[in-house]
């Protein structure tokens, strides 16, 4: 049999390398290819791994010509697995309460602390899974992506395994979770009512209290404070969120503030103060000051009576009842905070003369130093003028980080409106920027504008 050429048949490899493709040429005379010389010819035309003998005999013996046939199959890489971290515990916080199909609001869904028990397992680590590498058709290895370990989880609270691979609460308390640091700290949890028997709390970290609040007591956290039952004519403060889930019966004597946000089932005769938003159900003749936003604005929620200030805004459902008893709602620029703001700065004015005061008499001190060659540092003089600049340098800070704070919520408060989605009644008084409506008449669905320094009703658009 003559030797054929290279042109007798023709090699196609898929643009992945990861398929070849053989298709044979009549050859002249009815003569039959060799089998060698195809595979020879196959590999020389770079279809090299994978090739399925059996095909290529199929195509030879049974005169396939001119039609293209699948003959090789390469080996796809398999990129390995990183290790990583099963977490049992959650971590989907919700710090708003949800929305029920029927309109009202479920507190219980408020979840801003996860509590794990002494000896749970909190983490599982799984070891990184080494990845295969592959091989193209046209004989190029595929280099697999290794699988990459983790460093060991870091923090307090619990212990790690032996193997590595177990990571067990130590202690029952609060769990947090900061990129690659666990902490699990403790938390002040009561069973029951807190009381004049059980005393005042003050913890360093988490409250939870599965009862009431009654009158009398003080609970006092630096993070959460969370509340199943009532709160009565208690005074609650907490650095972080407040979560009061029976709501509040204040007697005109409670106080509840909070340097984050609050939601509350309903509020009445209470006084209110957060730096973040608050959500409730209802308020009755409550003192509220909110930095940010007052949302009561779930089916059927009310405000009737006291006075609200929210500075980015308010959207509240009814406002006002039938009585026309007396409610004011304010947003925007505050005329106490302006006043506050105007008082800070002629702090910060007064405390920079005084340095600049005190820098000049440092100075004079140095240049007689310098002249008379002696040595001042242990002067009393000097270093009373040391330690009075030290003090008003402090305070100086002190009040750039309060008028810095207040002028944050100032730009925040610019554009704040008042949205009322179901009935304002008469009684109720609106301010925007200290530019303040008197509603007359029970109005229905309108939002509270300030416009050419009046402020008027428009519709609300949903």
């Amino acid at each position: 049999m003559a030797e054929k050429t290279v042109e007798e048949l023709s090699v196609r490899i898929s643009q992945d390398d990861m398929k070849g493709f053989v298709s044979l040429r009549r050859p002249a005379d009815d003569q039959k290819y060799d089998f060698d010389m195809i595979m020879s010819k196959i590999a020389a035309k770079g279809l090299r791994y994978g090739v399925k003998e059996d095909v290529v005999r199929e195509m030879i013996e049974g005169e396939q010509y001119n039609h293209e046939r699948l003959v090789a199959i390469g080996t796809p890489s398999k990129d390995g697995i990183d290790g990583f971290f099963q977490l049992n515990f959650n971590l989907d916080f919700n710090t708003k309460p949800t929305i029920r199909p029927d309109g009202s609001v479920d507190y219980w869904s408020v979840h801003v602390v996860e509590i794990v028990e002494e000896g749970q397992v909190i983490a599982i680590y799984h070891e990184p899974v080494a990845g295969s590498n592959g091989m193209g058709v046209s004989g190029k290895m595929l280099i697999a992506k290794r699988g990459r370990p983790l460093p060991p989880l870091a923090g307090k609270g619990f212990t790690r395994s032996e193997d590595g691979k177990l990571y067990v609460a130590d202690i029952t308390g609060k769990i947090e979770k900061n990129g690659n640091r666990i902490q699990i700290s403790p938390v002040y949890e009561v069973y029951g009512n807190v009381d004049l028997k059980t005393g005042n709390i003050d913890f360093r970290g988490d409250v939870l209290i599965h009862g009431n609040v009654l009158t009398g007591t003080e609970i006092r956290a630096t993070g959460t404070v969370t509340i199943d039952g009532i709160v009565e004519a208690a005074r609650i403060e907490a650095e972080k969120d407040i979560v009061l889930r029976g709501g509040v019966l204040g007697k005109g004597r409670a106080f509840i503030y909070s340097k984050s946000n609050i939601s509350a089932k309903f509020i009445e005769y209470a006084t209110v103060k957060a730096e973040g938003f608050l959500e409730a159900s209802s308020a009755l003749d409550c003192n509220i000051e909110i930095y940010d936003k007052v949302l009561m604005n779930s089916l059927n929620s009310t405000v009737v009576g006291g006075h609200i200030y929210a500075a980015r805004g308010a959207e509240i459902y009814n406002c006002g009842n039938e009585s026309e008893m007396r409610t004011e709602i304010q947003v925007g620029m505050d005329k106490v905070m302006g006043a506050e703001v105007v008082t800070l700065q002629n702090i910060v004015r007064e405390k920079q003369a005084m340095i600049d005061k005190l820098n000049i008499g440092l100075k004079q001190f140095e240049e007689m130093a310098i002249e008379k060659g002696v040595d001042i540092s242990s002067d009393e003089r000097r270093v009373g003028l040391l330690r009075a600049r030290i003090a008003t340098q402090a305070e100086l800070a002190q009040a750039k980080e309060k008028l810095s704070y207040y002028d944050t919520i100032i730009e925040s408060a610019k554009g704040a409106t008042v949205c009322i989605m179901n009935n304002v009644h008469a009684g109720v008084n609106v301010t925007i920027d200290n530019i303040t409506a008197i509603v007359k008449d029970t109005q229905h669905s309108v939002q509270f504008i300030l416009r050419e320094g009046k402020v008027i009703m428009i519709p609300v658009e949903y």
